[in-house]
């Protein structure tokens, strides 16, 4: 896992609790910290990265778990401090931001664009437009999780399992959220299998819904998600390899997706894992002049169709 993978577990997991907690708690909870490590590197690792959130201006605040006993501090970010307020937009300030993304020239900012428009929320008046601006489960579904494993209460969403046609709703007592390979993982007891399972977020079809059901099936001592999540996408989620070629310092989405990265000389070389081609294929069309080469063929010609694609939009 990229220490990049491990802040944003972090700092999902700090605006995701009502209550200040501790670096133990952090070890447990935060999906990057190596269980097995000893006391000492994983204090010196946490405290690397609380230096580096902070050097990037994400507030980690210190505070007094317990006000009678000083020492005992615990860790949060305060929402309100860290995220933006919310925009405020009319019908017609909507529709002048879809038209705008929907005509940029330049067809990497084009991507930048539009993705800048499915942060404000979805309208009738922009969808006339002919641009979605509708957030994806994902990211608002490891919100939810995490806000419900600070809690210890049972969720309940629907789930498409890969192979099959139609998603069926899935019990699951929460233990741990991870981002992996640029995608996040719950890992937790369903009920219906009575056992340990994964589940990626991408195939959510629906928002995670938190019952009134407290968790009792607690995780295993020896718990490693890191492990369970490496195993499950190479034996579930890992039907393609890609091997890209990109240039120093650039395509940072591909970078946190892929499984290595080997730097060279001129260029460093990325090892990515899909299920979805047409998916990746977009990833890299939206930093292709930053990427030298794409292996394989099919792979590469896909992204060659969505760039022709693009360009020939843009021109007409």
């Amino acid at each position: 896992m990229s220490s990049d993978e491990r802040h944003l577990n972090l700092i999902f997991v700090l605006m995701n609790t009502r209550r200040p907690l501790s670096r133990e708690e952090l070890r447990s909870k935060v999906g990057g910290y190596d269980p097995n490590s000893s006391e000492d590197s994983f204090q010196r690792m946490f405290e690397r990265d609380k230096e580096t959130l902070r050097l990037n201006s994400i507030p980690i605040e210190t505070v007094a778990i317990d006000p009678g006993f000083n020492d005992a501090v615990g860790y949060r970010i305060d929402r309100d401090k860290f995220l933006l307020p919310d925009l405020r937009l009319d019908a017609e300030d909507r529709v002048i931001l879809a038209v705008a993304a929907k005509a940029w020239k330049d067809a990497q900012l084009a991507t930048l664009a539009v993705k800048a428009a499915e942060k404000i929320g979805e309208s009738d008046d922009a969808a006339k437009s002919g641009i979605s601006l509708g957030l994806t489960l994902s990211h608002e579904g490891a919100s939810t999780l995490f806000s419900a494993i600070d809690d210890g209460f049972i969720v309940q969403f629907d789930y498409l399992t890969k192979g099959d046609f139609e998603a069926k709703t899935r019990t699951v007592e929460p233990w741990q959220v991870l981002l992996s390979g640029g995608h996040w993982y719950l890992v937790g007891y369903d009920h219906a299998r009575q056992e340990q399972r994964t589940f990626k977020l991408a195939r959510f079809k629906s928002e995670v819904a938190i019952t009134s059901e407290p968790i009792t099936n607690g995780k295993p001592d020896d718990f490693d998600i890191m492990g369970v999540v490496a195993y499950w996408r190479q034996s579930q989620d890992g039907d393609g390899l890609a091997v890209v070629h990109a240039q120093h310092n650039e395509a940072g989405t591909l970078r946190l997706q892929a499984e290595t990265v080997e730097p060279g000389e001129s260029h460093d070389v990325l090892a990515i894992r899909y299920t979805n081609e047409e998916i990746l294929a977009r990833d890299i069309a939206a930093v292709v002049d930053k990427v030298l080469s794409v292996e394989p063929q099919s792979l590469r010609a896909a992204v060659t169709r969505i760039v022709r694609g693009a360009g020939q939009r843009h021109a007409s």
